[in-house]
């Protein structure tokens, strides 16, 4: 009986998912969370944020919320509030603010700061308009992990980030990278050919249902020199920082000279997977930079 009610349950599932997507990100991410734990104590919680970030080697580092003392910082697509408990833990923001499309996923976040005893104001975004109901040249540091890859408008999201931004004041951002083993490697190579799953599709709609979910509505990867010119145009100083890469990836390197060798493989990702080296982690480096999923970039205003 009860593996028959968990494959009812499972099935179920997959209706819900395909449902929410249809009608947008909004409805998919109040369904798809990147975490809907609760904890029932601090340390419970701060257990599963250094997990997180531990199966992302070097994205801490890249994506800081240590450094926040005295400052107001937004964390735009805050989810349920992951990065707000880092800000409120580990830094002393003079004030926090949490935005997101999902209203559900920032019910567990507000019960998660509240666990901490972390004061946030919450903003719900409208995934069309994009606007954020802060006053211009309000914030000093925008926070935005993982999340402008998957916006309807980005265009309109950066803009308002920039409206909202103080003059000098700092954007961190994660996208996903186009130039990772994520795309070179499992969707091309280890999907698409090995595996013969989305065979069919063009690469970036095979990478889309290979992140968050097969069912994600948008989930678009860049080039860092492609995201850098796309924020720049908004009126941004700044540059692409490095990547960080994912335990994921890391399981898959026995397979690049597999792949090297597969001559139905796509030249351009037998080139990039050819011109790989590796540092004293043995994480791979393409052009200088960590060839991971997490394409990490710090702008100014």
């Amino acid at each position: 009986m009860k593996i028959v009610l968990d494959k009812l349950k499972t099935f179920l599932n997959k209706i819900r998912s395909k449902l929410a997507s249809f009608k947008g990100s909004e409805s998919y991410w109040s369904v798809h969370m990147v975490n809907k734990k609760t904890f029932g104590t601090v340390e419970q919680s701060l257990e599963h944020f250094h997990w997180r970030n531990s199966i992302y080697p070097g994205y801490i580092e890249l994506m800081p919320v240590n450094q926040a003392d005295g400052l107001v910082v937004l964390d735009y697509g805050c989810g349920p509030g992951n990065d707000l408990v880092g800000f409120g833990h580990f830094s002393n923001p003079k004030k926090l603010i949490g935005a997101d499309v999902s209203a559900p996923a920032m019910k567990i976040a507000r019960k998660r700061t509240d666990l901490h005893g972390i004061e946030v104001e919450f903003l719900k975004i409208d995934e069309d308009l994009n606007n954020l109901s802060l006053e211009s040249d309000s914030v000093d540091l925008v926070h935005s992990s993982g999340v402008l890859h998957h916006a309807k408008e980005i265009n309109l999201a950066l803009k308002e980030i920039y409206r909202v931004l103080k003059p000098g004041g700092s954007f961190q951002v994660m996208v996903y990278n186009y130039s990772s083993l994520w795309l070179h490697l499992y969707t091309a190579y280890l999907t698409q050919i090995k595996n013969k799953k989305y065979s069919n599709l063009p690469l970036k709609e095979a990478f889309r249902k290979l992140t968050d979910g097969a069912d994600c509505p948008i989930s678009n990867c860049y080039k860092p020199e492609e995201f850098e010119s796309l924020v720049k145009l908004h009126g941004f100083d700044g540059a692409f920082m490095d990547a960080s890469i994912s335990t994921t990836e890391l399981k898959m390197l026995p397979e690049i000279h597999k792949a090297i060798e597969d001559q139905s493989l796509a030249q351009e990702h037998r080139d990039f997977l050819s011109s790989l080296t590796f540092n004293e982690k043995n994480h791979p480096i393409t052009q200088g930079s960590i060839a991971g999923i997490n394409a990490c970039f710090l702008f100014k205003k």
